[in-house]
């Protein structure tokens, strides 16, 4: 001993032997960080978890939609794409419809008399002018109805050039349907607008215009006093002509009447709109209108058999990929015998074989028996538990004879999105199975770090008493070094 703590390097030794003992003290600190390791992985095992679950009863929830059916997905089709196209919905019904377009909708176009642009042929106004202009809107209830707002041009005005006096009444009203705009009174759509143009040279009018089509979203007018709108001839009832004021497009006294509003014609029945976009008249579908035409075209509408595979895609994928993870994680790998995460929580070992019997299971809530099984339309399990479309004609034909064979395997009353929606949602709710399992591990942890704390205080004195006595050693060490250096000196 006192050789191996004499000569040089005699501090480094005693660094050695404390290294030593504190690695053999650590060692229940090191058992507690790796204990913390694992916990930390098992909380995020359980957080893919959460997210693998949360996606399948997401889908599950879209399935039982109770406003769309997301099985009962059509698409239309045009048979001239240049002159309408069509959209739909699953409230759509599968069918062919004969189109026809007699016109198409128009916005108010409402133009003044042409001045002479230097002129002054307003000088006879020497007051303030104050007139209405109405027009369509539908509010927040999606009831329609009309507003009409004051516009006044003040008196000074009127002694300036007409060009002059037409910009500032248009400046006037399209600074009041902005104000409108702003307080959300209206929709910005529903906006009219103002403009002054110039035909030719030294001319100018002032052109008014509806900010959306149709009769209903027309322009009507109340004068002012001294007739400043008659003087202007904007409000005539009579198609401009010429240098005169009027109408661009007839407005007419109500909606079948007015060239303002589309007419067109489905299966011979007449209809009149007063937009191109048409989504009320025949259900579950929208017909945009592009053109006119007196030969009928076709609307033709089909099962969207692509989209409702898409669908239940969906819920294949999410269910597979949830079971390699389930399996990967909760059961021991048969190769390397190693155990998974979850391999001894028998909260979430159950759920793999609870995912396998569902899908396996007969739904008894369907109004077809024949469509009660997933292979029943085609949708057959492997020897993994792993679901595919594995018969794609037979997928077709339940499909094509009722939607429903498809969709009550899953939306009826106890159909698979009911159950897995069930089954799941206990597990990742917020507060369920899933959260409460990672607030238990977020508390161990916070435990075992205080411990660690602790253990750090404990372990960081007994290395200052090691060193201590280490010390005192060496210097017993030390001075029995210098007495035998000393009586050396006798031998001789």
């Amino acid at each position: 001993m006192l050789d191996a703590m004499s000569g040089s390097g005699t501090s480094s030794n005693i660094d050695q032997y404390i290294q030593l003992a504190m690695q053999q003290a650590s060692q229940p600190k090191y058992q507690l960080q790796d204990k913390i390791t694992q916990l930390t992985s098992k909380k995020t095992v359980l957080s893919s978890l959460d997210s693998k679950l949360s996606k399948i009863n997401t889908i599950m929830e879209r399935f039982t939609d109770p406003i769309t059916d997301y099985f009962a997905s059509k698409s239309a089709e045009s048979s001239d794409a240049e002159k309408f196209s069509v959209s739909s919905t699953s409230t759509a019904s599968a069918g062919n419809h004969d189109l026809t377009v007699e016109r198409m909708a128009k916005s108010d176009t409402r133009v003044s008399m042409q001045y002479a642009s230097d002129d002054n042929s307003f000088g006879s106004f020497n007051t303030d002018q104050t007139f209405s202009l109405e027009i369509g809107h539908t509010n927040d209830d999606y009831e329609f109805e009309r507003l009409s707002f004051d516009v006044t041009v003040e008196a000074d005005v009127f002694s300036k050039t007409n060009e002059e006096v037409l910009l500032e009444i248009a400046d006037q009203i399209n600074s009041k349907m902005y104000n409108l705009t702003s307080d959300e009174t209206i929709d910005n759509e529903e906006r009219a607008y103002a403009s002054v143009v110039t035909e030719s040279t030294g001319n100018s009018r002032l052109v008014l215009r509806s900010g959306k089509s149709g009769y209903d979203y027309r322009l009507d007018f109340t004068d002012s006093a001294n007739g400043l709108l008659s003087a202007l001839e904007v409000n005539n009832s009579v198609e401009s002509s010429g240098t005169s004021g009027g109408y661009i497009n007839e407005v007419g006294t109500s909606a079948t009447d007015s060239m303002l509003n589309s007419k067109f014609t489905i299966d011979g029945l007449d209809f009149y709109r007063n937009g191109n976009s048409i989504s009320d008249a025949l259900s579950g579908v929208t017909v945009n209108l592009k053109d006119t035409f007196d030969s009928p075209e076709t609307i033709t509408v089909n099962n969207d058999e692509e989209a409702v595979k898409t669908e239940v895609e969906s819920f294949i994928t999410a269910y597979n990929e949830a079971l390699d993870f389930l399996k990967s994680n909760t059961q021991m790998d048969p190769e390397t015998y190693k155990e998974g995460v979850l391999s001894n929580d028998l909260t979430y070992r159950g759920i793999y074989s609870g995912l396998r019997n569902m899908v396996s299971s007969t739904v008894d809530s369907v109004t077809n028996s024949s469509f009660s099984r997933l292979y029943h339309i085609g949708i057959e399990i492997d020897d993994d538990g792993k679901l595919k479309i594995e018969d794609d004609e037979k997928f077709s034909e339940a499909l094509a004879s009722n939607p429903k064979n498809v969709s009550e395997i899953f939306n009826s009353d106890n159909g698979l999105a009911t159950q897995f929606h069930n089954y799941l949602e206990a597990y990742v709710k917020t507060g369920g199975t899933i959260d409460a399992s990672k607030k238990n591990i977020e508390s161990n942890v916070i435990s075992i770090n205080d411990r660690i704390s602790l253990m750090n205080d404990q372990l960081a004195a007994k290395e200052r008493i090691l060193r201590d006595e280490f010390t005192q050693m060496q210097n017993v060490i030390n001075r029995l070094n210098n007495q035998q250096s000393f009586l050396s000196t006798f031998s001789y």
